[in-house]
Parts: structure tokens; sequence; C-alpha cells
């Protein structure tokens, strides 16, 4: 009996020092400088959707993702282009296991006639993180590359 509850208390001491840590991303969904309620929210990992949400009245949202995958953020609403945002959430050389915040706030665009089909498109921006002591970093020079791709669609 002894053996039985110094096994599972070991199992549960190295489960709570093997875990990833979280990254908690929150924010808020506007239109020129308003709210935008009720814009649906998929995570996407490994292909597929393994949380669904929407933002609250005022256009807020808050998602926890645990760490140690690649996820893959949806936010759409009818009559708006939908917005994906990539979330890098390993690193190369070290396991993560603080928890970490990001506050990303996204504009999002009507939908116009005769626009391009937004699903062409890669993710409009990617978090990653490169040192484990300073947290999560919002890369500048993929949002321009997505950019110059948006700019190449256009035309």
């Amino acid at each position: 009996m002894r053996w039985m509850f110094l096994s599972l208390g070991l199992l549960i001491f190295t489960g709570l020092f093997s875990q990833e840590g979280i990254l908690r991303l929150f924010g808020r969904m506007e239109n020129k400088g308003s709210m935008i309620a009720d814009v649906e929210i998929e995570v996407i990992k490994d292909n597929q959707i393994i949380r669904e949400g929407k933002t609250n009245q005022n256009g807020s949202y808050k998602l926890d993702l645990e760490l140690g995958a690649v996820y893959n953020i949806a936010f759409q609403k009818e009559g708006y282009i939908t917005k994906q945002i990539g979330v890098v959430g390993v690193h190369p050389e070290k396991k993560l296991t603080n928890t970490y915040t990001f506050q990303l706030d996204l504009e999002l665009f009507t939908v116009e006639e005769g626009e391009g089909d937004d699903t062409m498109l890669p993710p409009v921006a990617k978090l990653y993180i490169e040192n484990v002591d300073e947290g999560f970093i919002y890369d500048k020079q993929y949002v321009k590359w997505v950019a110059d791709e948006f700019d190449k669609v256009e035309e």
C-alpha cells in the first residue's frame, strides 16, 4: 500500500515538473477605433481545431495556450476579412515552463466588393520566443513579408 502511494506521489511530482508553460494571449478586436463583438476565434494545432470561442461584447478575448506546440489562431466575422496569427510555442534549445503574457490587439478590415480571397494569405503575424527570460515577441519582418504578399495578391 505504501508503495502505491509513493509511486502515485512520484508520478504526480514528476508530472508537475515536466509540464510545459503557458502563453496567456489577450487583446481586443477593432475596426476604425470601434470594438467588434462576437468575433469567432478558432485555435488550430496539428491541422485540427482544438478550441473555439468568441470575443465578448467589448471586443476583448483571452486565450491560454499550452507551450510546446505551434498554433494557428483564426479571427473571423461575417463582413470582415479573416485574420490568422501564427504562435510558435516552442524554443529550439529550451523547454518553456514559465507563464508568459502577450497583448495582441488586431484591426479587422471590412470586406469590400471585388477583394481577393483572404484564404490564400498566410497568417498576418507571428509570435515566437527567442529569449525565455524576455518572453514572446512580435515578428515585424514576418509582418512586412505578409504585407508584400498581400500586395502581390491584389495585383
